[in-house]
């Protein structure tokens, strides 16, 4: 039986990356980040908070396209995949995708605006539209990254880099956002948001553009005909390590999902700081910057495995001394979010570093690559996680009493407070528990890579 011990050394290039496929690359995702930090912290409040809606229908606004996704996120990595063109796999559908991703995401805050009699029929519309778009340029930009380098510690500056620029996207977001709402509407936030959403919107498309012209697709897959239906599942369903990582990465982001949106409403009616919140929320994106460089070089003496237990043992401790303190005065909270935002940070680039690891060892188990459906499975995932989080607050909220605008009851109170801090404690934890069982680290997917490289070799003799 091939197994990567039993196989040769054979030298494989390194230093592939420039510094100028570093940054490009990684650039992009502030564009895709000032999108999906939008949506994340501020949509559910614009459809509770400025349109009016039942936090329980806002919640299934967010959680209906995610079956949608189950569907276009694992499409477009197939298409993708199979895409043959002279400028590439996966960064044509980045080039011209992006102006149709900045449309779209005008439109969820418009569509409500030009339809004031069908406001739940147009939020849900215009919230599929833009997923939809977005999916067919972020599927291309992440499993892009698999295709400019096999190295593993490459990967990780790569993912470094992205990482922090989604996080400074993050930062812009949760900074500035709601403020230009404000300014802009003067007023009239419904008009607010559509404004602020076209700036967004025309910066964004920019930056992700800069991803084509600063790449390209050096690597050439192992599997050069058309990959059949049955050799793609085979490729998946003998991933071990994507399923783990999946997994780990899935109960995560339900628990950060949730607990990013409670905050807002914890600092604004628990905390009794309405007018912090735009302070506040951008301090744990900020941490998380400045974590990433320090975490990225804790893995190369470690393991990706370790500095992602690490980190998300310290977001659980973070999380239990707010809740067990109770704090509400803004300089703890700063603080305690810059903590949290370090330790989260280290969950966050490891995953997308560990991810495109996973596709050499989908191939190593079953003979086929097929990139780009794991990053179309991992996506739908991910969104999943974050859809489901975002439903299950909205009908929390619900549950325990909430009302926008207006003093919450003692139950609602001590719900928020739950969802903001003990979830994701929670989802922590098991978060870590199944990432303790990942497979991978640097010396066994190098010894993959070598395994792969003799493979091809000698195939081709």
């Amino acid at each position: 039986m091939l197994t990567p011990e039993s196989i040769p050394r054979v030298a494989e290039p390194r230093k592939q990356v420039s510094g100028r496929t570093v940054a490009g690359y990684g650039f992009g995702d502030f564009g895709f980040n000032l999108y999906a930090t939008g949506l994340n912290l501020y949509l559910l409040y614009y459809y509770t908070d400025v349109l009016g809606l039942d936090p329980a229908l806002a919640g299934l606004i967010f959680m209906i396209p995610v079956i949608w996704d189950g569907i276009s996120d694992p499409l477009m990595g197939w298409i993708a995949t199979r895409t043959r063109s002279r400028l590439g796999k996966f960064r044509p559908y980045i080039l011209f995708g992006a102006p149709f991703v900045g449309l779209s995401f005008v439109g969820m805050f418009a569509a409500p605006v030009w339809f004031p009699d069908q406001v739940v029929a147009a939020s849900l519309i215009s919230h599929l539209l833009f997923r939809t778009m977005y999916t067919v340029a972020s599927v291309p930009y992440s499993s892009l990254a698999a295709a400019i380098t096999h190295d593993s510690q490459e990967r990780g500056t790569m993912a470094a880099v992205r990482i922090m620029s989604a996080m400074a996207g993050g930062v812009v977001t949760a900074a500035t956002l709601l403020e230009l709402a404000k300014y802009f509407g003067d007023g009239n936030l419904r008009e607010g948001f559509v404004m602020a959403g076209l700036l967004y919107a025309l910066i964004a498309t920019l930056v992700m553009s800069l991803v084509f012209f600063t790449t390209s697709e050096k690597t050439v897959a192992a599997t050069q005909e058309r990959l059949t239906t049955a050799q793609t599942l085979a490729f998946v369903k003998s991933n071990t390590a994507f399923w783990l990582l999946c997994a780990a990465s899935f109960v995560g982001i339900i628990g950060s999902t949730m607990g990013g949106k409670a905050l807002v409403y914890y600092i604004s009616y628990y905390a009794g700081h309405p007018d912090a919140v735009s302070t506040i929320m951008p301090l744990g994106i900020l941490g998380a910057c400045a974590g990433i460089p320090v975490w990225t070089l804790v893995a190369r003496k470690y393991s990706k495995r370790a500095v992602w237990i690490m980190g998300g043992g310290g977001a659980v401790m973070g999380n239990c001394i707010i809740l067990a303190l109770e704090v509400t005065d803004v300089a703890t909270l700063s603080a305690l979010a810059i903590f949290s935002g370090v330790c989260g940070g280290s969950v966050a680039v490891m995953f997308w570093s560990m991810l495109p690891d996973t596709v050499e060892f989908g191939e190593w188990r079953s003979g086929v690559r097929d990139d780009g459906i794991l990053f179309g499975l991992c996506q739908f995932i991910s969104k999943a996680g974050s859809g489901l989080g975002v439903g299950m607050i909205g009908l929390l909220l619900s549950f325990i009493g909430y009302s926008a605008n207006e003093t919450q009851t003692e139950v609602a109170l001590q719900g928020i407070r739950m969802a903001a801090f003990l979830i994701p404690a929670v989802c922590s934890l098991g978060s870590i528990a199944l990432i303790a069982l990942y497979p991978l680290d640097a010396l066994t997917h190098g010894r993959i890579v070598r395994a792969l490289l003799w493979k091809r070799r000698k195939a081709g003799a």
